[in-house]
């Protein structure tokens, strides 16, 4: 094997001879976890992990093993009786073997290894001096070749997405007498990726990148209080105290979603129209469209939203957020459609019973039947018309407005008996229907 592995097996046996924790250099960066062997008691005989390293470029040259190490009590290799390693990988199901593998390499290498494919993320343990033995072991977790590219300075990829190396080191040892040591374990909800840092006395104890477990665990802390926090947030839970009678403390930590998300965009034909942003069935917030038709509805949380124009059959679902991203929703409100006018000349009077009104018919009669214009007494039919006369002073500016706004062409003739005579003589004359 190309790297140097006795050297860290004295530096693990060293750092073990002093009480220290175990070394892993794969924790941080790789994700890659020790968990305690469970219910080993004072006295009793079990595998413990003294060392877990990721194999630099030039130690690996594109290997995708688990090489692993076995040490007796002081600190010699175990070759006879021989060993055996356990391992599996998330997600395994039971048509896909895991057999033990023994523990026989020559001298100048590790004693095993497993290898690795891409996709697995994959577990090993010590079983013991048969493939069935089940001895008690600690495990170590995480172990994956799925980690970005590590080129060297001149450009040389030795360690590559798929190809990446562990050495895991196992040590045959007595449990002492009274723990002097305890486990602080959890789960962070939403914290994918994050830090979870371990303090004591305000100094850096450990930290773990969760993966997609959401769980961390540090092993072998010393007897003491501790804070966890989860690095650049505020979640934090401090006065974790591990002593004899509690040398395990789950902490369970939620890292509530981001509301940093944005909806925006413009609503064609909306000005005045009310704009109703809606989640889960729920209106939460609503605004009254400007006359540039824009909106912007800011602080949202991550989930999926609809936007509804109220009073109108204009909406958009599934606008999905992730508490972060912004997302720009236009919108078109179909224009008002205008009335089809069915008329084309209404010649309007006053009521038929105002004063004037028989003279004012009969003086139009010429120019009625010249033009076979359309004659009424009512603003309602008037609004059907393309063009529209009023003859008299009988229809109210509100009404002759009301017919404008129905997109008609109102003039008014409007003067005594003798301006109207004469108006519609001239415009028999000319022939001109309609306009001065």
């Amino acid at each position: 094997m190309a790297f140097n592995f006795q050297q860290y097996n004295t530096q693990y046996l060293l750092n073990i001879s002093n009480n220290g924790a175990p070394i892993n250099d794969a924790a941080d960066k790789y994700g890659v976890k020790i968990v305690a062997a469970a219910d080993v008691a004072a006295g009793e005989t079990y595998w413990r992990v003294i060392g877990v390293h990721h194999l630099l470029p030039r130690e690996n040259f594109s290997e995708h093993n688990v090489f692993l190490e076995v040490l007796d009590e002081q600190g010699v290799r175990i070759k006879k009786p021989q060993i055996w390693a356990g391992w599996t990988w998330e997600g395994r199901q039971p048509n896909q073997p895991a057999n033990p593998v023994p523990l026989d390499k020559p001298d100048n290498e590790p004693i095993g290894n497993i290898p690795m494919f891409f996709g697995q993320i994959v577990s090993v343990w010590i079983d013991g001096d048969s493939p069935t033995a089940q001895d008690k072991s600690d495990r170590v977790e995480g172990l994956s070749t799925d980690h970005p590219d590590e080129p060297l300075p001149d450009g040389t990829v030795l360690n590559s997405v798929g190809h990446h190396s562990f050495y895991v080191v196992f040590q045959r040892t007595r449990k002492s007498a009274g723990p002097s040591s305890g486990i602080i374990q959890g789960r962070v909800e939403g914290g994918q990726g994050q830090i979870v840092r371990l303090l004591q006395n305000n100094t850096v104890v450990a930290e773990q990148t969760l993966n997609k477990t959401l769980q961390f665990q540090f092993d072998y802390l010393p007897f003491g209080v501790y804070r966890l926090e989860i690095v650049n947030t505020t979640v934090s839970q401090d006065n974790i105290k591990l002593d004899a009678a509690n040398p395990v403390q789950t902490v369970n930590l939620v890292i509530p979603p981001p509301d940093n998300s944005a909806i925006y965009g413009q609503v064609q034909n909306g000005q005045g129209k009310i704009l109703l942003l809606v989640k889960d069935n729920n209106i939460i917030a609503r605004v009254t469209l400007p006359g540039s038709g824009q909106y912007r509805f800011d602080n949202l949380a991550a989930g999926n939203y609809a936007l509804v124009v109220f009073e109108t059959d204009v909406r958009q679902d599934n606008i999905a957020l992730d508490g972060i991203n912004t997302r720009e929703v236009n919108l078109a409100v179909p224009p008002t459609p205008q009335t089809t006018k069915t008329i084309n000349h209404y010649l309007l009077f006053g009521p038929p019973n105002s004063r004037g009104r028989q003279t004012t018919l009969l003086l139009a009669v010429d120019y009625i039947l010249a033009f076979s214009v359309t004659v009424g007494f009512s603003v309602d039919e008037a609004k059907q018309a393309r063009q529209v006369t009023i003859v008299g002073a009988d229809i109210s500016p509100a009404d002759q407005q009301a017919i404008k706004d129905s997109g008609s062409q109102v003039e008014v003739i409007n003067s005594d008996v003798y301006n109207i005579e004469a108006t519609f003589k001239a415009r028999v004359q000319s022939g001109q229907e309609f306009g001065s």
